[in-house]
C-alpha cells in the first residue's frame, strides 16, 4: 500500500473511531492504546510505518467494537420473552 493511501486509510479509521467513541455506552478507554501513540492522520510528515500502526490499532479496536455490537444486536433479537 502507497505511504499516501496509508493515511487516507488512516484518516477514514480516525472518523469511524470519533463515531464510536460518541456512543456512550461504550467505556471511554476504548481507544486508549491508540491515543498512545503519536501519529495522527494529518501528520503526512511522518513515515509509512508509523501510519500503518495506527491503522492497526483503530481496525483492531473498531472491528472489535463493531463485532461486539452485532453481538449484543445479534443476542437481543434471538432472546424469547418468558413470561
Amino acid at each position: 500500500m502507497e505511504g499516501q493511501e496509508l493515511i487516507h486509510l488512516h484518516a477514514l479509521l480516525f472518523e469511524v473511531g470519533e463515531c464510536l467513541e460518541a456512543d456512550e455506552s461504550l467505556p471511554d478507554d476504548v481507544f486508549a492504546h491508540y491515543k498512545t501513540q503519536p501519529t495522527r492522520p494529518q501528520d503526512i510528515h511522518r513515515d509509512k510505518d508509523a501510519h500503518a500502526t495506527a491503522v492497526k490499532h483503530l481496525s483492531r479496536h473498531c472491528s472489535q467494537l463493531v463485532a461486539e455490537s452485532h453481538q449484543r444486536t445479534h443476542t437481543s433479537t434471538t432472546e424469547t420473552p418468558t413470561s
